[in-house]
């Protein structure tokens, strides 16, 4: 090879492997969707703003298996995380409809299975409750269901 091409071939070689991390490096940039760290942003923004609103404490016997001599309890007092903005909407449904949402909750409850009560996060329950309200009120209103007491017992 001729010792005057061998600098040039080294400066376009290097040239190239620039432009390559150059090209390789522009989309990396700006990767992140504005869309999803906004709704995460709102999402806590309103974990930080809500208020515990007593959702009530339940004993509900699960459905009697014939042949079985026992017969499993769940016993529970629940709340839900609310905004401050929906306060209202719920205490007014809670108190005006409150018979209406303890049949459905019953109904909800009796309908579950006793393994999704030994679940460690309870997740089938809290989201059955969770759409019990919220279905009685046409929206979202409890974001999150905890419990101050949970007990699942066989009698």
């Amino acid at each position: 090879m001729d010792p005057s091409q061998q600098p040039n071939s080294r400066s376009a070689e290097r040239c190239r492997r620039l432009v390559a991390l150059a090209l390789a490096s522009v989309p990396l940039g700006g990767c992140y969707d504005t869309a999803i760290l906004m709704k995460a942003r709102q999402e806590s923004r309103e974990l930080i703003q809500t208020e515990e609103v007593d959702l009530g404490t339940y004993r509900i016997t699960l459905p009697h298996k014939l042949g079985v001599a026992t017969d499993n309890v769940v016993d529970f007092h629940v709340f839900g995380q609310v905004t401050r903005g929906d306060r209202q909407a719920i205490d007014d449904a809670l108190r005006m409809r409150g018979a209406e949402l303890r049949s459905k909750m019953l109904v909800e409850v009796r309908a579950m299975t006793p393994p999704m009560f030994e679940e460690a996060k309870l997740t089938a329950l809290r989201n059955a409750i969770a759409e019990v309200i919220n279905s009685a009120l046409g929206r979202r209103v409890v974001k999150q269901v905890r419990f101050y007491r949970f007990s699942f017992n066989t009698i």
